[in-house]
């Protein structure tokens, strides 16, 4: 099983030679200290003059501390990571150094389970896992749960595996390390490959092997390149793997990793074994046991004596294969026993307790505290509600009395404008007037000037009288149109109309007739009705050429009085007729001789119409002239009129 040490490769490999002659025991120590800080690498050499370092000076218990960390970082004797992690622990508890303390605990998990003891390996660990969990040291976590994984699978357990793996990469993002992250995804890879995930393993490895390529770490390529040797032999690529395993070996030899050569020895015997190559298989199975045995690695001394024994049994020498066999069975039951397994699931079990617990714990307190919060946050509530109350009660009045301005000022704008348009054409037919009183100066037709006078006089009495009747009736609205329905004699209506626009149609040669019966009464607003007629008419005499003909009709018919007024003017263009009495434009238009409108009458009618419950349609065609038809109720005895249904325009077919 090659898991470049399963997490404990995080400090760069310093592979320039160090003379101490050269430097002072304090510059080493420094040197030493920024060759570790980047990342880990085993390096006996380098652990070997570390703990010479040690032993030969007196340091404060800050350096001290820092020696034994390293020493135990790049040393592969299992046996020296357990001595010194006890020594770690013991001087970290004793100065209070939390980091330092889950470092030795980590130390010590590693050094067991490189020996198989895999109890005493997670008992360690775990107690690491815990403390450096409360103290939010998510660099040492991952490296911690990172190994815990590394002793899972080295107990074929490879869910457990996964999932360690799992929790040791989302402890490195938090930690934002790179490199042991690359270390973490290296031991995922060899894990996928254990379940024969053999393309999930392969992604793990390129993911890794980049990271590596980036910080320079020579070790953790040499892992890669082995791990990945393996899975080029499940796929059958075996000059691939004998190839990769072979590099490993020598990338690992100057570094003085003699576990990763161990096991990368055993996995060449035992390619070369499933080729049929006894010898090759016989020479790096015995030399992978040789170092095995030297380190005491149990895992490594068991499946190299059970390929031994395979080995010896090829070659009928029973004997020998007998005793490999027994030797893997011993080491076997010792790693695999069921008394190991189940304290091993224990002290899961009572890790996960642990958390669970601490997980209870805080969630008690938060939920005080959130009790507390909620309770203020209960009382502001309130206090906003009350406030927001008053606020909104203060905005709805006052935009009660925004509208009710907006109401008023539209009110006083519309009443402006049908006085403003009324006015307009009685004034306007002075001009007409003006220019018949020069031609017949001209002309010395003296004797009609008394017959125009008079004309004037009546003209300027009615303007007058509708000036009045005007501001009368806008003093009497008081924010919206009075419309009082009322019994009107249509005829003195009428009467009145063109009495009022004679002589603007006199100005202009146009003949204005009228024809209405003295039976049609209406029930409508006499001020509002007298506008509609008045604007109908004084639009007919304005798009009507001098010589045309603007007749008023009315007759009753089913219920309702049908009010027609028909010029011989211009007509109205097609395409705005539909739009005719919405106020969509307000540029003026102009008349046959000049006069200039509002171009608000039309949509004035249409709402006196809708006020009154009448209708109005209209026909035209261009060059021939225009009827608007309106209809407006009657009066009838003993009941008020129904409304009718009202039509915006019907153009003619």
């Amino acid at each position: 099983m090659a898991s470049a040490e399963r997490l404990i490769q995080n400090f760069k490999l310093h592979r320039a030679r160090i003379s101490l002659s050269c430097l002072s025991i304090y510059a080493f120590l420094a040197l030493c200290f920024l060759i570790v800080q980047p990342s880990l690498a085993q390096n006996q050499k380098l652990a070997d003059s570390l703990l010479n370092v040690l032993e030969e000076g007196h340091f404060d218990d800050s350096l001290r501390l820092d020696l034994l960390k390293n020493i135990a970082i790049h040393s592969s004797d299992p046996s020296q990571k357990i001595l010194i992690g006890g020594m770690t622990q013991k001087l970290a508890r004793k100065v209070g150094a939390n980091h330092f303390l889950v470092s030795g605990l980590y130390s010590v998990g590693v050094g067991y389970r490189l020996k198989g003891e895999l109890t005493f390996a997670l008992e360690s660990l775990f107690e690491g896992a815990v403390i450096a969990e409360e103290e939010e040291l998510w660099h040492l976590l991952g490296q911690v749960y990172g190994e815990i994984a590394t002793c899972y699978s080295a107990n074929d357990d490879s869910p457990n595996a996964l999932l360690y793996n799992d929790k040791a990469i989302n402890a490195l993002r938090k930690a934002g390390n790179q490199t042991t992250l690359a270390i973490l995804l290296l031991n995922n890879g060899y894990d996928h490959y254990l379940i024969n995930h053999l393309d999930t393993s392969l992604s793990y490895y390129e993911e890794a092997e980049k990271i590596f390529s980036q910080i320079d770490l020579d070790i953790g390529l040499a892992y890669t390149t082995g791990n990945r040797a393996l899975v080029y032999w499940q796929q059958g690529e075996n000059s691939s793997a004998i190839r990769d395993l072979a590099l490993a070996i020598d990338m690992l030899k100057p570094l003085g990793d003699r576990y990763g050569i161990a096991d990368y020895h055993h996995q060449l015997g035992s390619v070369y074994l499933s080729l049929g190559d006894v010898q090759n298989g016989m020479y790096h199975t015995k030399k992978g046991l040789e170092i095995a045995n030297d380190l005491d690695l149990k895992e490594q001394i068991r499946d190299a004596s059970l390929k031994l024994s395979e080995l010896f049994e090829l070659q009928g020498n029973i004997d020998s294969a007998y005793h490999f066999h027994k030797q893997y069975v011993a080491f076997r039951d010792s790693i695999n026993n069921e008394e190991t397994i189940q304290e091993i699931a224990d002290l899961r079990t009572e890790y996960e307790v642990g958390q669970k617990q601490a997980e209870v714990d805080v969630l008690t307190a938060q939920q005080k505290t959130e009790r507390v919060i909620l309770a203020a946050i209960a009382s502001l509530a309130v206090v906003l509600l009350i406030l927001g109350l008053i606020v909104y009660k203060y905005y709805k009045q006052k935009s009660r009395v925004n509208q009710e301005l907006q109401r008023l000022n539209q009110t006083k704008d519309k009443f402006f404008s049908i006085i403003s348009h009324d006015l307009r054409g009685p004034v306007s037919s002075f001009m007409g007037i003006s220019r018949l009183i020069k031609f017949m100066v001209q002309a010395k037709e003296t004797d009609q000037l008394l017959e125009v006078a008079d004309d004037i006089d009546e003209s300027v009495e009615r303007l007058s009288a509708l000036l009045d009747n005007l501001l009368n009736w806008a003093m009497q609205q008081q924010g919206h149109f009075p419309n009082v329905p009322e019994k009107v004699d249509l005829k003195e209506l009428s009467d009145d109309l063109v009495k009022t626009l004679h002589t603007m149609a006199k100005g202009k040669q146009i003949t204005l007739e009228y024809s209405v019966s003295s039976e049609i009464n209406l029930w409508v607003d006499r001020n509002t009705t007298m506008t509609i007629l008045r604007n109908l008419v004084n639009n007919a005499l304005k798009f009507t050429p001098e010589g045309g003909h603007v007749t008023i009709k009315a007759k009753q018919v089913t219920g309702v009085a049908e009010i027609k007024v028909t010029d011989t003017g211009v007509g109205i263009p097609q395409d705005k007729l539909d739009n005719l009495f919405q106020l969509e434009d307000r540029k003026s238009t102009f008349g046959t001789s000049g006069e200039k409108g509002l171009g608000l009458g039309l949509q004035l009618v249409y709402e006196f119409i809708e006020m009154n419950h009448g209708s109005i349609r209209v026909d035209s065609e261009e060059g021939k002239g225009t009827t608007f038809t309106v209809r407006l109720p009657i009066y009838e005895t003993g009941r008020e009129p129904e409304p009718l249904v009202h039509k915006r325009s019907e153009t003619i077919e």
